[in-house]
């Protein structure tokens, strides 16, 4: 299967979904999408993310070699649908301690930021939430960026921050 021509055939779930089920777990194609994502114009990044976003959900493990190179250059991905993808990837997994630092301010940078999607936000929120055990130093900021950034985000927004708040008092 030629990956990039499959990718720019068409934008549709049928197509992500049928390409991620021919690619599998074969680590080989997955290494050609990550060169999409860090060689090519949009919107092949894109699309490229969105079949790996969909890849790891079945085998995390798949992205667990480009996982530091994919954190480092998330401030270069210029299509809002190739950083949700990435972040949703990350907002699900363990990240190595040496990249919590960067990633976290990416998150809360992102989190504050108007040009970012809800979604990206609200990926980024997750993320931040799920390091929290291990940086409760954290809390008091990021506290005070949900409640400052809530009446100036979508109802999705507001959800999940409230959601998130939910699970930091249990906890």
């Amino acid at each position: 299967m030629d990956i990039r021509t499959q990718l720019l055939s068409e934008l549709s779930r049928n197509n992500i979904d049928f390409t991620i089920h021919m690619l599998g777990n074969d680590p080989v194609p997955f290494k050609e999408l990550v060169h999409f994502i860090f060689n090519d114009p949009d919107p092949l990044p894109m699309r490229a993310s969105w079949v790996m976003e969909g890849i790891t959900e079945k085998y995390p493990e798949m992205i667990l070699p480009y996982i530091g190179m994919l954190i480092r250059n998330l401030r270069k991905y210029t299509h809002p649908g190739t950083r949700r993808n990435l972040l949703k990837i990350f907002s699900r997994m363990e990240i190595a301690e040496k990249y919590h630092g960067i990633l976290l301010d990416i998150c809360f940078e992102w989190l504050s930021a108007e040009d970012r999607t809800v979604a990206e936000k609200v990926y980024a929120m997750q993320i931040i939430a799920n390091h929290l055990k291990l940086y409760p130093e954290l809390i008091n900021e990021f506290i005070e960026v949900l409640d400052d950034q809530t009446p100036k985000n979508s109802p999705g927004f507001a959800s999940r921050a409230k959601r998130i708040k939910l699970q930091m008092l249990k906890k």
